[in-house]
């Protein structure tokens, strides 16, 4: 589904199960935001496998949703390219899918993003498999809560008034200790935390958009209820840009 943003647009796909999803976008997550993934080169098979195991996930766990600008997956594909990576039937799929969707398009032997555009991912609810040490589980709450956030990533991607809205929350109403603290939490959920826009990014996100309490609350930050509840009265004071 194409979700209109203001002038952009923003790709929303459902997959049925978390398996598909990691399939088609967890090598793309090691290179664009996850720690441990290498920043300037796409992973083989081996070692995002590798890579998986020892950060405690499977394929499905790594994310339970995903987000990612145009710009970041024709860097991704370009990059395939130049590695000569063999991409799986999910990631030549989800590829396919960006150019119908003219998400992107290959011109002059390389992939180009059209604009600021956006891709989101969530998944349908589903069992926890028990074969597995990790918790698969999507239940409705849970699914509601990762569409949520992601829309917000994708509202911050392609709509500049929040992404600055964002980022004047981030340097102006959090103290620096504060940002530290969420900067912690982040590279523990596997975020790469040198990347600044990416903290601030799910920081909006997981303080305003992620009702599911098992994903985020204030035990998270270490707060009671009334220093959670002030973080986010400061977001409701924080200025739009005008």
């Amino acid at each position: 589904m194409l979700r209109l943003q203001g002038n952009a647009a923003v790709l929303v796909i459902e997959f049925p199960t978390l398996l598909v999803q990691g399939q088609t976008f967890n090598r793309a997550a090691a290179l664009l935001e996850k720690t441990g993934g290498l920043r300037q080169q796409l992973l083989t098979d081996d070692e995002l496998a590798a890579l998986l195991t020892k950060s405690g996930d499977n394929t499905e766990t790594f994310f339970l949703g995903h987000d990612y600008t145009a710009n970041g997956l024709a860097r991704f594909f370009n990059q395939a390219e130049r590695q000569s990576i063999a991409l799986n039937p999910q990631e030549l799929r989800l590829r396919q899918l960006l150019l119908d969707t003219s998400i992107l398009k290959h011109e002059a032997g390389r992939y180009v993003a059209q604009g600021e555009q956006a891709v989101i991912s969530f998944t349908s609810v589903h069992l926890d498999n028990p074969a597995t040490p990790q918790d698969e589980t999507v239940d409705a709450l849970r699914r509601e809560s990762i569409l949520l956030h992601e829309l917000s990533h994708g509202e911050f991607f392609t709509n500049p008034d929040y992404q600055q809205r964002s980022w004047n929350y981030w340097r102006k109403a959090l103290t620096e200790a504060e940002r530290r603290t969420f900067r912690q939490l982040l590279a523990g959920m596997g975020y790469d935390a040198g990347n600044e826009e990416l903290m601030v990014n799910e920081t909006q996100a997981l303080l305003m958009h992620t009702p599911d309490e098992r994903a985020f609350g204030p035990a998270n930050l270490g707060l009671n209820a009334a220093q959670f509840a002030n973080l986010k009265l400061r977001w409701e004071k924080n200025p739009a840009p005008q």
